[in-house]
């Protein structure tokens, strides 16, 4: 492996842009990062901004540390296609390599997994939010995968010629893609039902990408435009027209208030609302020759720029690496608040769900209901028939980021006790025939957190997405997965969703993270049922708990 030389040159670029809607945001280039010998044909950052991947022409992946520069890894594949793509935990890394795909370790470097299905190129790679999915276009349709099993689980055919680019949406309901049929579709990402079909390119679309609020789309196509959709009804709102050079990748704003594209003719920042052109960062700009790839973190604080003609680097491809200062704020007199995207809802609910061990007999999940009086709910059929279950609490790692590998908790209950994230929890309520059970806890984590509920479930039509969090059996702990909402019928809420044993318990949310109810079972076909709210409500009141809500 040839040691990759790290510059440091901030000297090369500083600069302030005064963009057209009146603010400043300051560009830094801090950092020139070598090693590749080929062109750089992918850069992706991880979800939390340390780490960047940059795929070249050579047949590697480096991974680099973004605060020092430093080349942490490199993995070695042939025929590199460019295809990157972190999981959302930033555990994993997916790449594309012609026919297969490659599932990697990030903190080991290690092959996970090799997905085998296409048989056509791979052209682009893209996780669903929950990180299960994982979506691969090619030149013979669409394969969606089992992340954690490596399975194929549906293949879509519907596009009439290569599909080149995959999107899931913000809150994991749908997912895009865009063809050289010059068309672009949005699909249920449940189900693989093709919901629309977007026309109005007139070649290629090379990339489709949603704004982070899930309402608007933007496509790029080889007829030398970029076009916005409205989400929601699948009309079309803005084209940005006539480009010097071809565009190969576009991002939106955290806001949404601007759309990034990259050419070789330099990054473009597009203002969303008027369509005007703010600013051109070109190859010369950054310090590099013409730009091939560009990358900016989640938060816009950092970018990472690729240039296919160096000046002078020995043969080395450079990537250039800027710090950013983050765009404005939302404006506090919003007339509508934003909706929550399903990261939001996830890490809202995440420390209010519990992972319920009856060693011997049981696993399943359990959520917080009331703080004060320490009272979760769980289903009968998790507890058994015992009166006393082990309780455990999301715990934070070094880092902060919560860890979930079941033996750790198995084989840490000490520490974790004294910590507060294992404690036993004694049933105090039970009703075999809703399969209900209120447990209450001897202890609490400082960092545990009620569930958003009521004693009357919320609106909820038939057709709405609805989260759903637990410990599926065989996997890493505290997950989460999509479903759909389909009834409420009889004693039970009937649900469209992928769900595992272990999240008997868990809660399902609706999209503003309220609960609905509780998980109770499901089949191989994606039927899932849940206990509603209603019936929690009424085992407290039976049970005669004294509990917070009768306090209000």
């Amino acid at each position: 492996m040839k040691q990759t030389s790290f510059l440091i040159s901030g000297l090369l670029f500083v600069t302030t842009c005064f963009l057209s809607n009146g603010f400043a945001r300051d560009y830094v280039h801090y950092a020139t990062l070598t090693g590749h010998t080929r062109n750089i044909t992918s850069l992706v950052f991880s979800p939390d901004g340390r780490m960047l991947a940059s795929a070249s022409g050579d047949g590697t992946i480096r991974l680099w540390d973004v605060a020092t520069g430093q080349h942490r890894k490199t993995l070695e594949v042939s025929l590199m296609d460019g295809n990157l793509a972190f999981s959302p935990d930033g555990n994993m890394l997916a790449t594309g390599s012609v026919i297969h795909i490659f599932l990697w370790d990030v903190a080991t470097g290690q092959l996970q997994k090799t997905l085998a299905g296409h048989t056509t190129v791979i052209t682009s790679v893209a996780f669903s939010p929950d990180g299960r999915t994982l979506a691969s276009g090619s030149c013979g349709g669409i394969l969606l995968w089992d992340v954690a099993t490596g399975q194929l689980r549906k293949t879509l055919t519907e596009h009439t010629h290569d599909v080149l680019s995959v999107a899931f949406s913000p809150d994991g309901v749908l997912f895009a893609s865009g063809s050289r049929d010059k068309t672009i579709r949005l699909w249920n990402a449940v189900t693989g039902e093709s919901l629309k079909t977007l026309m109005g390119h007139t070649d290629c679309v090379t990339d489709v990408v949603f704004s982070s609020d899930g309402t608007t789309l933007a496509s790029v196509g080889e007829d030398e435009t970029v076009r916005f959709w409205d989400v929601g009804t699948g009309q079309h709102r803005k084209t940005l027209i006539r480009f010097e050079y071809e565009i190969h990748d576009s991002v939106f704003s955290p806001d949404g208030s601007t759309l990034a594209t990259g050419s070789w003719g330099g990054v473009h920042l597009w203002d969303v609302a008027t369509g005007k052109l703010r600013k051109i960062f070109t190859g010369h700009t950054i310090g590099s020759g013409i730009v091939s790839s560009f990358a900016f973190s989640l938060d816009w604080t950092k970018l990472a720029v690729g240039g296919l003609q160096p000046i002078s680097f020995g043969g080395l491809q450079p990537i250039h690496l800027c710090k950013l200062s983050s765009s404005r704020p939302a404006k506090p007199d919003s007339p509508t608040p934003p909706k929550l995207t399903a990261n939001q809802v996830y890490n809202n609910a995440i420390r209010a769900v519990m992972w319920i061990v009856n060693p011997g007999i049981s696993e399943g999940s359990g959520v917080l209901i009331d703080k004060q009086f320490k009272l979760a709910i769980t289903n009968a059929h998790v507890t058994g028939k015992q009166n006393t279950v082990d309780i455990y609490f999301p715990a934070p790692d070094e880092k902060g980021e919560l860890i979930r590998d079941r033996n750790f908790y198995l084989t840490s209950s000490g520490v974790l006790k004294r910590l507060g994230y294992y404690t036993k929890g004694r049933v105090v309520a039970r009703d075999e025939e809703t399969d209900l059970a209120i447990i209450r806890l001897d202890g609490l984590p400082e960092t545990a957190r009620e569930i958003d509920w009521s004693f009357t479930m919320p609106a909820t039509n038939s057709g709405d997405i609805v989260y759903i969090l637990g410990n599926p059996g065989g996997q890493e702990l505290w997950r989460w997965t999509l479903g759909e909402f389909l009834n409420n019928h009889g004693d039970f809420l009937h649900l469209q969703s992928d769900v595992f044993g272990g999240n008997s318990g868990g809660p399902v949310l609706n999209k503003q993270g309220v609960l609905l109810g509780i998980v109770a079972r499901s089949d191989r076909h994606m039927n899932a049922l849940a206990i509603p709210v209603r019936d929690i409500n009424r085992l407290l009141a039976e049970s005669r708990l004294e509990h917070s809500r009768s306090l209000r």
